[in-house]
């Protein structure tokens, strides 16, 4: 079920604090629609200047798993990676103690070119798809970088959190183990799922995501 939920994916443009919790609704997003191109004057010099570019600067089609970091500014012509044409998927990485770690990837299941930039929004759910109360952290060890995924390409999301229980946990000192998750990509409002197989989240269902890197992640 891709139903709708009251926090967004973020972009490294985006103000306000560090943190979005899935319990409370955020700013609406600005519109992150590719403004139309206004006409160009009819002028020998400006049809010169202006003739032969296309968006993005290359060309849309072939597939490869290696997807490419623009500059900002290229790209603009593809439309931002929504739920409808990503698929989600959960790798679980080397664990430290008390600490998990899986890497978050999203696949370009469509058959062209989408733009992304910044930090998924995550949601626990049960099996039964209720909501776990669920806190997305913003981890800044790199920043976030606008990237061009074409169909088949791959960008991933390190995923951080912790089985230990807190205070803010239930007082018996268990922790939720849930079902599934929601992930709202970069500039979306509506969300896709992917099975979680990872165990408990304590702490409160906080979550540390970097922001989205071109890739799969390590293998482990």
């Amino acid at each position: 079920m891709a139903a709708a939920l009251a926090v967004t994916g973020c972009t490294s443009q985006s103000s306000g604090p560090s943190k979005v919790s899935s319990s409370s609704g955020g700013p609406a997003p600005g519109d992150s629609r590719t403004p139309p191109h206004s006409a160009p004057p009819r002028s020998p010099s400006t049809s010169a200047a202006t003739s032969g570019k296309t968006p993005g600067g290359g060309s849309a089609s072939g597939a490869g798993r290696t997807p490419s970091s623009r500059p900002p500014g290229q790209g603009a012509g593809f439309p931002h990676c929504s739920p409808g044409t990503l698929s989600a998927s959960l790798r679980q990485l080397e664990a430290a103690a008390g600490n998990r770690y899986a890497a978050l990837v999203l696949t370009n299941t469509s058959d062209r070119p989408c733009r992304t930039q910044g930090w998924p929004g995550l949601q626990l759910t049960s099996e039964g798809g209720g909501r776990i109360p669920t806190e997305t952290a913003r981890d800044r060890a790199h920043e976030a970088q606008p990237i061009t995924l074409k169909p088949d390409d791959r960008a991933w999301s390190r995923l951080h959190w912790t089985v230990v229980s807190s205070s803010g946990d239930a007082a018996d000192g268990s922790c939720p183990t849930p079902g599934a998750l929601r992930i709202i990509p970069p500039d979306e409002r509506h969300s896709l799922g992917t099975g979680w197989d990872l165990g408990t989240v304590c702490g409160k269902g906080r979550i540390q995501a970097t922001a989205l890197s071109t890739g799969e992640g390590p293998a482990h």
